[in-house]
């Protein structure tokens, strides 16, 4: 059973690592914009491949019934997005996925969930040969998903259809998941909306291990431990679709992803909705300025350039002239002549 977990486990753990989306529109060259989404996706439990059990304790509680046909779990994920100025653009991404206490997966089993991923990747946008088409944007991505799992279930069972005991079920799953994705979206702009659709294939690492321990309170029934680990399908495709409605002071998207290929295609998706900031942060190729004192041959410039209506920068003031006394009249000279006139 614990072989059977924790390979259901795996494989819907490695296509929540592949989940990358983001808004598609351009980011403008060396600007930030941050978005914030928040979603729930669906790990589905193929039950015809449930093992027979060899635990009466547990064959008695239905078998394949103490799990649920499929678990959903809630996804706050945050990306920070930069742009470049060859219309391409990369980003940082971190997700958090908690279940609230006491969650039910079945009537007889509660779970606590609790994963984190961290990644960052890279993305082109394209223009196609005719500007009536849809622009086209090509990512490649990469996540990196850590987590755990902790299950607890109590059951009754009945020795010899005389005495009932009741027993404890403890599981213990962790997962260490690495997916390497590639992208491609097709997009149009039309006034505020912008509708998307896309193709995605991503590559998993990793492995998942699970751990079911059975203990029983009276000594009639042994206990019964269990552990076993399994390793994701390496190869997995998703079928994207959203969009987008950008307003001058706000801006959301909705999209949904859903398994195309490897196992459980069409049972394992995500569905998100975020919100975007309309306005990018930064500007040019700067982010930081660092202001420097201005020269007098700053302070020349700004007198000869043309005032701003909205918002004119103080100038400073020449310094007054030092006042000058007024000259005293001079008196002539008397002349010395070099030549006697005699009459």
């Amino acid at each position: 059973m614990t072989q059977w977990l924790s390979h259901e486990m795996a494989q819907g753990l490695a296509f929540n690592a592949g989940s990358t989306f983001d808004p598609p529109r351009e980011v403008t060259g060396w600007a930030l914009q941050p978005d914030l989404s928040l979603g729930i996706g669906r790990i589905p439990f193929n039950k015809t491949d449930f093992p027979t059990l060899t635990v009466p304790a547990l064959e008695e509680q239905g078998g394949a019934n103490i799990f649920p046909k499929s678990v959903m779990f809630p996804n706050l994920a945050l990306h920070l997005r930069m742009g470049l100025p060859w219309r391409g653009d990369a980003y940082l991404r971190f997700a958090d996925a908690t279940t609230p206490p006491g969650y039910k997966i079945s009537p007889t089993m509660t779970a606590q969930v609790q994963t984190n991923s961290f990644g960052f990747g890279l993305r082109q946008h394209f223009d196609l040969w005719n500007e009536d088409l849809p622009k086209v944007v090509l990512g490649a991505h990469y996540n990196h998903v850590r987590g755990r799992t902790r299950l607890k279930g109590r059951f009754n069972v009945n020795v010899d259809n005389n005495f009932t005991a009741d027993s404890d079920l403890n599981g213990e799953i962790d997962w260490n998941l690495n997916s390497f994705a590639l992208t491609a979206v097709a997009y149009k702009t039309y006034d505020a909306w912008t509708p998307f659709a896309g193709f995605g294939y991503n590559y998993a690492t990793g492995s998942v291990r699970s751990k079911l321990e059975l203990k029983s309170r009276t000594f009639l029934i042994a206990d019964v431990l269990g552990e076993s680990s399994a390793r994701p399908e390496q190869s997995q495709g998703r079928w994207t679709a959203g969009v987008q409605y950008a307003r001058p002071r706000w801006s959301v998207f909705f999209n949904a992803e859903v398994k195309a290929l490897g196992q459980f295609q069409y049972r394992s998706w995500i569905a998100q909705i975020g919100v975007a900031l309309p306005y990018e942060i930064g500007r040019g190729y700067k982010i930081i300025y660092k202001k420097r004192v201005p020269s007098v041959v700053d302070d020349a410039k700004r007198i000869n350039e043309p005032k701003n209506e909205i918002y004119e920068k103080p100038t400073r003031k020449a310094a007054p002239e030092p006042k000058r006394r007024p000259l005293e009249p001079q008196k002539p000279e008397q002349a010395h002549p070099d030549m006697i006139f005699l009459q």
